[in-house]
């Protein structure tokens, strides 16, 4: 089956313009509205003693008390602070935050979870548990690139933890099997037009998911290319959509 290629998510989705660029940030990134969001660093250590900074970003009206939706972003490229709030304020810093998600972006390398995931999500979400308010039948993991790996390595190691996943673009080379526990779940893959390599590698990934039980909705983004301009919108959209029965 085919890529999807949709004139509606097109004119939705490319809102800023066509990119070709294969850099990690977006040219013109403005990282300093994430930086002057409420959002706070903390370090959260796993296995034999990694120490990672997770940014954490609370909504509009965050309540200790509430229960939000909470999406953990993964950034693109080596997954330094930078990046991760760059990644943040691209697509998760202004909707998700009106809409009353929680926020979670760690800055961490997507590949390096193939191996680390387990013990990262338990000392991740330990501490969460302890710190902030979110609804656990409501937990999303997005990412982008690198980020985008990081993703399905997420899934292999936690499937049943989260409701859907995101990947722009994604790409998982995995056994289908360690994935089944995820099966019915909703899935968005998207790639840009000019992204041939990464074309590939969603293509072979619906396939590994379709393998797996999972359906994932599959688009191609006319006249883009790795790094994906999009509505912040329509991405909130679907969550809001795919976990109202969550």
């Amino acid at each position: 089956m085919p890529i999807r290629s949709s004139a509606l998510v097109a004119g939705l989705l490319a809102v800023v313009g066509a990119s070709g660029s294969s850099s990690a940030t977006p040219s013109g990134a403005d990282t300093e509205s994430a930086t002057s969001a409420d959002f706070e660093w903390v370090e959260v250590t796993y296995g034999a003693g990694t120490r990672v900074d997770v940014a954490v970003f609370k909504p509009e009206g965050y309540s200790d008390s509430g229960s939000h939706p909470l999406i953990l972003a993964l950034p693109w490229g080596g997954g330094t602070p930078e990046l991760t709030l760059g990644m943040v304020d691209a697509y998760w810093n202004r909707e998700a935050s009106r809409r009353g998600y929680v926020v979670i972006a760690p800055s961490i390398l997507g590949s390096s979870l193939a191996t680390e995931a387990p013990e990262f999500l338990h000392a991740l979400f330990s501490w969460l548990d302890e710190h902030v308010s979110y609804d656990p039948e409501r937990v999303v993991v997005v990412g982008a690139s690198n980020g985008g790996r990081g993703v399905f390595h997420v899934l292999a190691a936690d499937p049943e933890r989260f409701a859907a996943a995101i990947g722009m673009p994604g790409s998982y080379s995995g056994p289908s099997e360690t994935l089944e526990p995820f099966a019915g779940k909703p899935v968005w893959l998207m790639v840009g037009e000019m992204d041939r390599g990464w074309q590939a590698s969603t293509e072979a990934t619906r396939a590994t998911l379709e393998a797996a039980g999972i359906t994932p909705r599959v688009d191609l983004i006319r006249g883009q290319g790795h790094v994906l301009r999009l509505d912040d919108r329509i991405l909130m959209d679907w969550l809001d959509e795919v976990l109202t029965g969550s």
